[in-house]
């Protein structure tokens, strides 16, 4: 084993990375790039000293590269040695070569390294020119990315006769020869996509694989340091309609797969195989870092360390949500397409980009609703696979994922805090509601976990649809007292009028909240009508009136649509909804302010009737027996012919996807994978979001 060295040493001295850096060319075959991969490199990824320490002996040799490579081609030169590893790369995965592998992972690491530093100092065209040595051979193929180029780079022509004089057998097996590669970087993205492919994930190559997805995020991170969303970037037009793109579908599920399967704990760690007696010598002169003071190896990591899992989904949400100028987005299309691997489709003409196991995806995403990247997978998978859409609406535990939805809304409400996964917990549940099968079912499902609900709640056990209207109401209410989300507030409302003609014995504390909330709309209504009338006054006095007109209107149009889903609950289920007549009674007062209002009176006629006609039958009842008038409204409403009641068009609402939403999810994407990438990038150079606030 390779000795690890600790904060004492220099690592600014170290005379390999004075080698890459300088300004000696390195050729690619020569051995010193074996020294240079036999490192062993141990720290806490997450400790924020050791990180800046690293990061900081590093820089002054990454500065030195970035203008020394444009004249020496060392960093070239690296990008040829890993192109000819990758050859070989499935075969000595397949014999067990562990120094190759090791030695293939440290590489990716250094390359990470390098092409974040790069990326953050250079413009998207000058980094993809670095790729080769010969500068001027690629600038014609990087500054026009849309077509393929009919000549390569001299030096990527040297590149690939080196290949072929090495194990180009081997490479047939990830790369065909027919590709024309546009430049040297696009064939370098091309082979980190055939990584994660062609090469199986255990033990051995873990950290090839966490160190593939990790550079190609790094490869694609120019959008961080442009104010505006770029839809002409030439690292994406790789996946959009260069070579990358014929394994859109090949990547998609091998990151969905990674996704579904490798969850385990991934340490930053690379330490040289127990087999290895070769490399000794380097790895003493080379062994990258120890850097955690007083860090030992069984010490319990203070943070949950990154998975494959959650790094592949970053990556498969950065290619699905980029949209490129004229042209279609192959992720976002196979997104849509793929199959349940269970089931056979009778739609034998229909386009399947491959086939995965629905039910694995569905109990993955349950368990991990509550952290932001899934959320957003699931969003978008409802949004556009309605393959996937209807096998997630047919799931008699539907419970398993809906509750954890509904936690978000209701603990990023509480806290005031209407953040993207927020939202996306709000879009999930309104695309949900608009299925009418899901809107009877989740009212014939208990729920009895709810000590996450408000200390105010006083439930013990309700129905998933009475919960969901409930976490609705509550969301309306918070948000009309602070906040005032008019985003928020129109969603919820839509969500809830979805499923009003479906409510079934809704629990009493939702019935209570309902009426509670049309009573605060109410009188908010009045406050701002009151407020209109003194500050026109004020005008006619020469003061400067303010404007309460849109307030005004949203509150209306909010009345309006309560009202519409009391309307539509008593027509769809008045003798199920007994709890909801008794409220209507005892709050009878409320309705009389909107029987002169030509905005809310054609809706009272049904409410007028229902509370007349009930009222009449507990006359006779003494005040506060609750118990007795609710006996009597049961019976009464099993016998009152609904068809009385005045009829509505049906009380609908559906999403429909913004024309526009790359301006909200290309920032957002790329917040995620600054946050939970472990990509360490310089929040200070960020500009496509303010990164202030995670730094």
């Amino acid at each position: 084993m390779g000795s690890a060295i600790t904060k004492e040493t220099i690592l600014q001295d170290n005379v390999y990375l004075k080698k890459l850096s300088g300004l000696e060319p390195v050729d690619d075959y020569d051995p010193f790039w074996n020294k240079l991969l036999s490192f062993s490199l141990k720290f806490d990824d997450e400790d924020e000293d050791t990180r800046n320490a690293l990061e900081s002996a590093l820089d002054d040799h990454l500065q030195c590269l970035m203008y020394n490579t444009q004249t020496t081609g060392n960093f070239a030169a690296f990008i040829r040695l890993f192109l000819r590893r990758a050859t070989e790369l499935k075969a000595s995965e397949q014999c067990e070569n562990k120094i190759y592998l090791w030695q293939t992972s440290n590489a990716l690491l250094i390359l990470r390294y390098i092409a974040r530093f790069l990326t953050q100092r250079m413009t998207e065209k000058e980094f993809v020119r670095i790729f080769a040595k010969n500068r001027e051979s690629e600038e014609n193929e990087s500054s026009s990315t849309s077509s393929s180029s009919d000549e390569d780079a001299d030096d990527d022509e040297e590149s690939s006769n080196k290949q072929e004089n090495g194990n180009y057998n081997n490479n047939e097996q990830t790369k065909e020869p027919s590709i024309v590669f546009q430049n040297t970087a696009e064939e370098f993205t091309y082979e980190l996509v055939s990584i994660l492919i062609n090469i199986s994930v255990n033990d051995t190559t873990l950290a090839i694989h966490v160190e593939a997805v990790r550079c190609l995020l790094t490869l694609l991170s120019s959008q961080l340091y442009n104010e505006s969303i770029v839809n002409t970037s030439i690292v994406f037009r790789f996946f959009i309609d260069g070579a990358c793109a014929q394994h859109a579908a090949g990547l998609t599920k091998t990151l969905l797969l990674n996704y579904l399967i490798h969850n385990s704990e991934y340490h930053m760690t690379v330490q040289k195989p127990q087999e290895s007696i070769v490399f000794g010598l380097a790895s003493s002169m080379w062994s990258m870092v120890q850097m955690a003071t007083g860090l030992d190896s069984a010490e319990e990591e203070k943070k949950p360390p990154l998975t494959l899992g959650n790094l592949s989904i970053l990556l498969l949400l950065n290619l699905s949500c980029h949209q490129p100028l004229n042209a279609s987005n192959p992720f976002k299309e196979t997104l849509a397409l793929f199959q349940n691997a269970q089931e056979v489709s009778t739609l034998p003409t229909q386009v399947v980009s491959f086939k995965i196991d629905y039910n694995g995806l569905y109990e993955r995403l349950c368990a991990t609703a509550g952290q932001e990247p899934p959320m957003l997978l699931l969003y978008m998978l409802l949004q556009a696979n309605s393959g996937f859409r209807n096998y997630v609406l047919s799931r008699i535990n539907l419970e398993n994922l809906v509750v954890p939805v509904l936690r978000i809304l209701h603990d990023g409400v509480a806290t005031s805090n209407n953040s993207h996964h927020v939202y996306l917990a709000l879009i999930v549940a309104l695309i949900l509601s608009e299925d009418d099968i899901f809107c009877k079912i989740i009212h014939e499902t208990p729920i009895k976990d709810l000590g996450w609900l408000d200390s105010d709640f006083s439930v013990r056990e309700i129905s998933l649809g009475g919960l969901t209207a409930l976490v609705f109401i509550r969301a309306i209410q918070k948000n009309a007292l602070k906040t005032k989300d008019r985003y928020l507030h129109t969603n919820c409302l839509a969500a809830l009028a979805n499923m009003s003609a479906f409510f079934k014995n809704l629990a009493p504390i939702v019935c209570q909240r309902l009426i509670s909330l049309l009573d605060l709309l109410t009188k908010r209504h009045a406050k701002m009508v009151d407020h209109m009338r003194v500050s026109s006054q004020n005008d006619v006095a020469g003061g400067q009136p303010i404007n309460f007109h849109d307030d005004i209107t949203a509150l209306e149009e909010g009345i309006r649509t309560l009202l519409e889903i009391i309307n539509s609950a008593l027509c769809g289920g008045l003798r199920h909804n007994t709890h909801l007549i008794y409220n209507l009674l005892y709050h009878r007062a409320l309705f009389d302010a909107y029987v002169q209002h030509p905005m809310f009176q054609d809706l009272l006629v049904n409410i007028a009737a229902v509370i007349s006609h009930f009222s009449s039958k507990v006359i006779h009842v003494p005040a506060g027996d609750g118990v007795t008038m609710l006996q009597i409204i049961e019976k009464e409403a099993n016998v009152w012919p609904t068809d009385k009641l005045a009829k509505f068009p049906e009380l609908k609402f559906r999403y429909v996807e913004d024309e526009y939403t790359v301006d909200f999810f290309v920032p957002y994407v790329w917040r995620l994978s600054v946050q939970h990438s472990g990509i360490h990038f310089e929040t200070s150079r960020i500009k496509i979001f303010n990164a202030q606030s995670i730094a």
